[in-house]
């Protein structure tokens, strides 16, 4: 108990900071929030991620997502939902 000022005002710290973040940049909504198609995608070699991100670059610049998932040689892709565009499943087994 000897601690709990100390700690108290670290949380009232942190709980500031948070709120101030929130409030000039907000929340980054992913494609499970937003709606949009989110593909894994399995290599026979290592995935070179920045290559992904460079071919769709053209497609969607600001919001496509690329990241490595699971293995080295695996790939996870999200894209945004697009005006008039019909959501559809696909799924390859």
């Amino acid at each position: 108990m000897r601690h709990a000022l100390v700690f108290n005002i670290i949380s009232l710290i942190t709980f500031i900071l948070a709120v101030i973040f929130l409030s000039t940049k907000g929340l980054h909504l992913g494609v499970n929030l937003t709606g949009g198609t989110v593909m894994e995608i399995n290599y026979g070699h290592t995935v070179d991620v920045d290559k992904i991100r460079d071919t769709l670059k053209p497609v969607e610049p600001r919001r496509c997502t690329v990241q490595s998932f699971g293995s080295s040689q695996t790939a996870l892709i999200g894209l945004p939902a697009q005006q008039g565009v019909p959501a559809r499943s696909c799924r390859k087994l």
